[in-house]
């Protein structure tokens, strides 16, 4: 009986690790899209590679040359991070919407931990303009 206590105990701890996680990766994923969205050159680098911020920024990529950053206009949707700890997947959408521009995509984030924070290394976007 007591054997069955340990056991549980540390599948709930490691369960309550793993979610923690995800809730840390899921704030950074966000802080990382905001940052991309929003053209602020001057600080990306110590969130995401050259390439991921052209990857998502809208200038970088050509999608429009009138755009000025909105935050009650932008939405990151739900993060779904698959993670081994210091080394992540995270799936998410991505929402735009203006009266002029607007746009919904998903975003493919591979993340890695540097320096305590989540470091986008790679993404993909798939897009429903």
């Amino acid at each position: 009986m007591r054997l069955k206590k340990w056991i549980l105990f540390f599948i709930t701890l490691i369960v309550v690790v793993y979610v923690s996680f995800g809730v840390w990766i899921a704030k950074d994923t966000k802080v990382i899209l905001e940052k991309a969205m929003s053209g602020a050159k001057s600080n990306y680098e110590e969130h995401m590679d050259e390439s991921v911020y052209k990857g998502i920024n809208l200038h970088e990529r050509g999608m429009t040359t009138e755009y000025t950053y909105n935050k009650a206009s932008h939405d990151v949707g739900l993060v779904f991070p698959l993670h081994l700890f210091f080394v992540t997947k995270a799936f998410v959408s991505n929402n735009y919407s203006e009266d002029e521009f607007g746009f919904r995509e998903s975003v493919n984030l591979s993340l890695k931990l540097k320096d305590g924070k989540w470091y986008a290394t790679k993404v993909q976007t798939i897009g429903y303009y």
